[in-house]
């Protein structure tokens, strides 16, 4: 079990192609980790908005990993992504012991 939330995204151009969520912040006990519930909340309303708003449908949450692709990334999946992504990277100024965000360019 990891303690750290490894985030990574992948971009290609200005699109946003793919999203993946995985460990345990290890910031505090099971149940009053507020690192893991930040992200938690971001990361589930995110794949909530991509769902309704969007077209992207190859989301996976299993247990202690959220995969998202985008096949045909749209205006509207780059914005949520991105909004997501500056969410996550904000809990991550305040907790960079138990949050990695590496961006992939392909």
């Amino acid at each position: 079990l990891s303690l750290m939330i490894d985030i990574r995204y992948t971009q290609h151009g200005n699109h946003i192609t793919s999203l993946e969520i995985s460990g345990h912040a290890g910031s505090a006990e099971s149940g009053k980790d507020l690192v893991c519930a930040a992200v938690s909340g971001i990361t589930f309303g995110l794949l909530n908005a991509l769902d309704e708003l969007t077209d992207v449908k190859n989301m996976t949450v299993g247990d202690n990993l959220i995969q998202v692709k985008v096949d045909n990334p749209t205006a509207e999946s780059d914005l949520l992504l991105s909004a997501g992504i500056i969410q996550l990277k904000t809990v991550q100024q305040q907790n960079q012991r138990f949050i990695k965000i590496k961006k992939m360019e392909v």
